[in-house]
């Protein structure tokens, strides 16, 4: 059988041919027990020189244009439609990811030849949008609703939250929640280390703070961190702010750099750039609290990586962030004022306790426990539409 996950994307090309991502960890794994052809329906750019994660040869690439802008969607739009209809038509299965106009796009068609499918819902469609500038704001609510009709006549959709989504998004479809982050069941030697460096932790002496984002991102929120820097020195904290993360987009956007030459915190921001997977536990490692300021979300993989390295988390009371990290850890979108509110909560709480709390949650995120519950909710799907 053939299955075919869509999504906007996008994945990079080089000149050689290969395909290279940055957001579709482990997508071969997890959709090989469907289907034994995968394909990804997904928009394409050059690699321009950046690397990231290699796409397995196995995964057979189908390259839609860019139709979502005022600029292409007339010249797009008719090609899109003729790609992605041909896609439908060939194949068997379909896994739609949320958040994207491919994915509509391809709804359309898939219900037209009655294909079976799955939705998986990663994000809020009104979050993104919204936070988008003036044109988002614009196109939020039609997307919201596009989003919600579409997972609302889903007979399959896969929630990466455990609320949230569902009560945004419903449907009276089969269902399943299961994150779309696996990590590698945490190690007790991992906490210990923590736990040890918090006995010599003075933040008046030395207050590492961290995001794992990209920086051309708006809606990550790094400017409220940057935004809280001068505030926290005057209130007498050595404050340092760590950012792990690059550039997506073609130009670079130097919005951070000049925020924290503005404020006069340009010594106090470290740009780390991009660091591989192998690098990351180092970095969680280095970091006192680990903050996730982001306008919208899904689950957010790094919070869930640093709380698997035993780090104090603080983030925005959005989208899944709250089923992962306790109330008083929570802050409001878009304000410093209560960003630097949950850092002097967080320093004022038993941290040892919270490490410990972090480590214990960020198990159920365990590989081996994510996958059995992804599996099973597989095999009910294939059950109905037949073995690969």
């Amino acid at each position: 059988m053939k299955l075919v996950f869509i999504h906007d994307g996008p994945l990079f090309y080089d000149k050689e041919g290969n395909y290279y991502e940055y957001a579709y960890h482990e997508l071969y794994e997890r959709y090989s027990y469907l289907a034994d052809e995968i394909t990804f329906l997904i928009r394409t750019k050059p690699s321009e020189g950046k690397k990231f994660t290699l796409v397995p040869p196995q995964i057979k690439v189908i390259s839609v244009p860019n139709f979502k802008s005022p600029k292409t969607i007339l010249v797009n739009k008719p090609k899109a439609e003729r790609i992605v209809e041909k896609c439908v038509r060939e194949n068997d299965y379909f896994v739609l990811r949320t958040q994207s106009s491919i994915a509509q796009l391809a709804e359309k068609y898939i219900r037209k030849y009655n294909k079976p499918y799955i939705i998986e819902s990663v994000g809020c469609s009104w979050d993104s949008y919204w936070n988008h500038g003036l044109l988002g704001k614009a196109v939020a609510p039609y997307m919201y609703y596009k989003t919600r009709s579409i997972i609302s006549r889903a007979k399959y959709v896969y929630y990466v939250t455990g609320k949230f989504l569902q009560k945004r998004y419903p449907t009276d479809g089969k269902t399943v929640s299961c994150s779309n982050v696996v990590i590698d069941a945490p190690k007790r030697a991992t906490l210990e280390k923590r736990l040890k460096k918090l006995k010599g932790f003075d933040p008046e002496k030395k207050l590492i703070l961290g995001t794992a984002a990209a920086l051309d991102t708006r809606y990550k929120g790094q400017e409220y961190v940057i935004k809280a820097l001068r505030a926290l020195v005057d209130m007498g904290y050595n404050v340092e702010y760590r950012l792990a993360g690059g550039y997506n987009g073609a130009k670079h956007d130097y919005f951070l750099r000049d925020l924290a030459r503005e404020l006069n915190v340009a010594d106090r921001v470290k740009f780390m750039g991009n660091l591989t997977a192998d690098q990351m536990p180092e970095y969680y490692d280095s970091l006192d609290l680990y903050v996730q300021p982001s306008k919208q979300e899904g689950l957010p993989r790094a919070v869930i990586e640093a709380m698997s390295r035993g780090c104090p988390v603080i983030g925005t009371s959005i989208a899944g962030i709250p089923e992962l990290i306790p109330k008083f850890c929570l802050f409001r979108k878009g304000s410093s004022e209560t960003l630097i509110s949950a850092v002097e909560r967080v320093l004022n709480s038993d941290m040892e306790k919270l490490a410990k709390r972090n480590f214990k949650k960020s198990t159920e995120f365990s590989r081996e426990k994510l996958v059995k519950k992804r599996e099973a909710f597989y095999d009910i799907f294939l059950a109905e539409y037949g073995k690969k």
